[in-house]
């Protein structure tokens, strides 16, 4: 008998005898839309400890449960299992409670619920040309759209580009610096920090990584006057220009 594949929500405020059936149901409903597939997805029991929600998935539909949970840990779900990954926060933080979406002892999705930070006043998102320089780390997917992750100092991106794009991008993966320039949707919170959501990459530029003082060095040689000659101020500003 093949092993069936069950995941669970787990919510710390409630037990199965102390949640209300309407935010059970509401719950359930979520959880439901966020796994996708209703058709092959069944409800199995309540447990308690806290409260978790077992759901049961049939073979046919395993991969693309998998498949749509990760999709939503990293932000690239389709738009209703999104929301509904939203909902469930929205309603462990109106609850006093945090959560989880769990297979066997693995934790795929924890919800910050009660502890998540408290919402600053924003402006955005905001679309604008823009640059990003960063290390190419990982290049993948599974269709025209094609993700890139790239390591900007400590901070890292989830940019979108096409395959060709993406095939010349993976050429340079964990090598030298790129400055890729696109789209990129940004917002700003109330202390004045922006923040980038999603960069669409429409063309990019491997980045010279010569340090500044060979830069330096090989103008020197290049501008220095011919031995016993002196250098004509306005000759340099226009060699300086031309560099």
């Amino acid at each position: 008998m093949s092993r069936v594949e069950k995941y669970e929500l787990h919510i710390d405020a409630f037990s199965p005898a102390t949640i209300p059936m309407a935010r059970l149901s509401e719950y359930m409903a979520d959880f439901a839309a966020l796994l996708g597939h209703e058709e092959h997805v069944r409800f199995e029991k309540l447990v308690a400890g806290s409260l978790a929600i077992i759901s049961r998935v049939e073979p046919i539909a395993e991969f693309k449960v998998q498949r749509r949970l990760e999709e939503a840990r990293y932000g690239t779900a389709p738009k209703a299992a999104m929301e509904a990954l939203s909902a469930i926060d929205d309603k462990l933080a109106a609850d006093n409670a945090v959560g989880s979406i769990r297979r066997g002892s693995t934790k795929i999705i924890e919800f910050p619920g009660r502890n998540r930070p408290p919402v600053e006043s924003r402006l955005g998102p905001v679309v604008q040309r823009s640059t990003l320089d960063g290390e190419v780390i990982q290049v993948g997917g599974r269709d025209e759209t094609i993700n890139v992750h790239v390591r900007s100092g400590d901070d890292f991106h989830r940019c979108i580009t096409t395959k060709a794009i993406a095939r010349r991008l993976a050429q340079h993966m964990f090598g030298p610096a790129v400055r890729l320039r696109g789209r990129g949707t940004w917002s700003r919170a109330e202390s004045g920090d922006w923040t980038l959501h999603r960069f669409d990459i429409e063309s990019f530029e491997v980045l010279d990584e010569t340090p500044l003082s060979k830069l330096f060095d090989g103008l020197r040689t290049r501008l220095a006057p011919a031995e016993g000659e002196r250098q004509n101020p306005i000759d340099l500003m226009r060699q300086l220009r031309e560099e």
